[in-house]
């Protein structure tokens, strides 16, 4: 079981991934070598990887979709969105095949995509939804 230590040193990290044992250590009143140990039970037991979160509209990727499918091969659909280049996130829901996000420079991207998606998977479904203003992401913070 992870301790309130444990999760202290969680939320420091999500807030700054890149942020030093020391500089944990000193903000949480820990130990750097008392960090270190925790962040080695994080690793093994919490913490799935280190990313970077880009700015995709400064990555010249300004339109932003969000899309739910429904095709007659869910195994298929999950596969193969899960090797476009073009999908972010892709998550397996109860209703739909896949809810899954991208990233287009603009809008003949984006219809490009979706003819890809058409002759693919030949959807039963396929609904696209423009994000139109991130509001909260990647933003919680165990033991804050």
């Amino acid at each position: 079981m992870l301790t309130e230590k444990h999760l202290a040193i969680l939320g420091k990290l999500r807030e700054d991934a890149r942020m030093s044992l020391a500089r944990i250590g000193r903000e949480t009143g820990l130990a750097t070598s008392t960090v270190f140990d925790y962040y080695k039970r994080l690793r093994q037991e919490a913490i799935v990887r280190h990313v970077a979160l880009p700015d995709f509209k400064r990555l010249g990727l300004a339109l932003h979709k969000q899309f739910l499918v429904r095709s007659g091969d869910r195994k298929k659909a999950l596969a193969w969105l899960k090797r476009h280049p073009t999908v972010n996130n892709l998550y397996r829901v109860d209703s739909h095949d896949a809810f899954f996000d991208a990233h287009f420079a603009d809008a003949n991207g984006y219809e490009t995509f979706v003819e890809e998606v058409r002759r693919a998977l030949r959807p039963k479904e396929l609904k696209a939804f423009d994000v139109l203003e991130e509001l909260k992401h990647e933003a919680f913070v165990p033991g804050a």
